[in-house]
């Protein structure tokens, strides 16, 4: 007769998981060597997960006006006021004058997202985290108000490292 399998000493979802594993700090074993260049990393990360999430949500309301109303967002205009919004596509109306901002904003999220991206990828190396730490913190970068939320969380967690592991003034560190 076949033994019943033993309930999962596990505790939680696969996402309840996933979360506890984006506020833990365990596997970080940065050296001992790149410590002093941290804080700079971690000041980079934070500007930059900060820039992400707005233009996200600046992304995010473009794409309302333009999916759900169907009006592009134009600026200097002529004969218009500076922001209008059209219903024309640019696309098909060659006369269409002005800056469309939908596409800058698209095309100045994208580039500022890889900014992020390297910023991740700086802090990430020099703490020397888990690879998952690094897809949960890009991941923060594309889904709306989740690069404010992460980026608390990975600042609380690198000073709590910093102030935990901070040099003794014997230097034996």
């Amino acid at each position: 007769m076949p033994q019943p399998v033993a309930p999962s000493t596990d505790e939680g979802t696969y996402l309840s998981r996933l979360w506890e594993q984006l506020r833990s700090v365990k596997g970080a074993r940065p050296r001992p060597a790149d410590l002093p260049k941290v804080p700079a990393a971690l000041k980079l990360y934070q500007v930059t997960a900060w820039i992400t999430g707005i233009m996200l949500l600046l992304l995010c309301a473009e794409m309302i006006v333009k999916y759900g109303f169907g009006h592009w967002v134009y600026a200097f205009q002529p004969g218009q006021p500076i922001i209008s919004f059209p219903l024309v596509n640019p696309a098909t109306d060659p006369y269409l004058k002005g800056v469309n901002i939908s596409i800058a904003v698209l095309i100045v999220h994208g580039w500022l997202y890889v900014l992020y991206l390297f910023a991740d990828f700086r802090l990430w190396s020099l703490m020397r985290m888990p690879f998952t730490k690094f897809v949960q913190i890009a991941l923060g970068g594309v889904i709306p108000f989740m690069s404010f939320i992460v980026e608390g969380i990975i600042t609380k967690q690198v000073r709590t490292y910093l102030a935990e592991h901070a040099p003794t003034a014997g230097g034996n560190d």
